[in-house]
């Protein structure tokens, strides 16, 4: 079935455009909420106006989404999470989770889609994770999934000991390595 798409629908169409697309799916969603109407003579008469409007949308939309990007650039994300003995979470964080926790920091809402996760977390720790926009609007935040009773930033000064530990455990290693190089010489 042959249609002309009124709105943008991403990854099919944009506003203005003809498309042939299965009947099931012009009749069951794209007339019914009004993304686009039978091509026939009567609609083909609006493709450039319907075109035009469509690009002012896309327009004011990039703006917005710029807006958006340059508040959570840069952006930390406390996530309280119970969590078993073993330290593996009851539950997970997702892209849901994440949106909704930086809707609750910054008051701005972002549509699942942007937030790149890879797969669940699953236990506490400091995450970076990507929210790519656009191809030139990408960024990353820092989330911290942590006990609802432990403060953020007391899981950040305990993983920095731990890292810090861990180097100061593998310097003396590695000299003992050197030194035992040097003695066979």
């Amino acid at each position: 079935m042959r249609v002309l798409f009124l709105k943008d629908v991403p990854g099919v169409a944009l506003g203005g455009d003809v498309k042939e697309v299965k009947n099931g799916y012009a009749r069951n969603y794209l007339i019914p909420y009004n993304i686009a109407v039978l091509a026939n003579d009567e609609s083909m008469k609006q493709v450039e106006k319907i075109k035009v409007e469509s690009e002012k949308e896309r327009i004011a939309l990039m703006e917005d989404l710029k807006a958006v990007f340059e508040s959570i650039k840069d952006l930390t994300v406390n996530i309280p999470m119970l969590s078993s003995q073993t330290g593996k979470l009851y539950g997970s964080v997702g892209h849901d989770i994440i949106s909704g926790a930086i809707k609750e920091s910054k008051n701005i809402e972002i549509e699942d889609r942007y937030i790149k996760l890879s797969e669940s977390i699953k236990e506490h720790g400091v995450y970076n994770i990507r929210v790519e926009i656009s191809e030139e609007m990408s960024t990353l935040i820092k989330v911290i999934v942590h006990d609802p009773e432990q403060n953020p930033e007391d899981l950040l000064l305990s993983l920095n000991a731990e890292a810090e530990q861990e180097s100061a455990e593998e310097a003396p290693e590695a000299e003992q390595e050197s030194t035992e190089e040097e003695n066979k010489n």
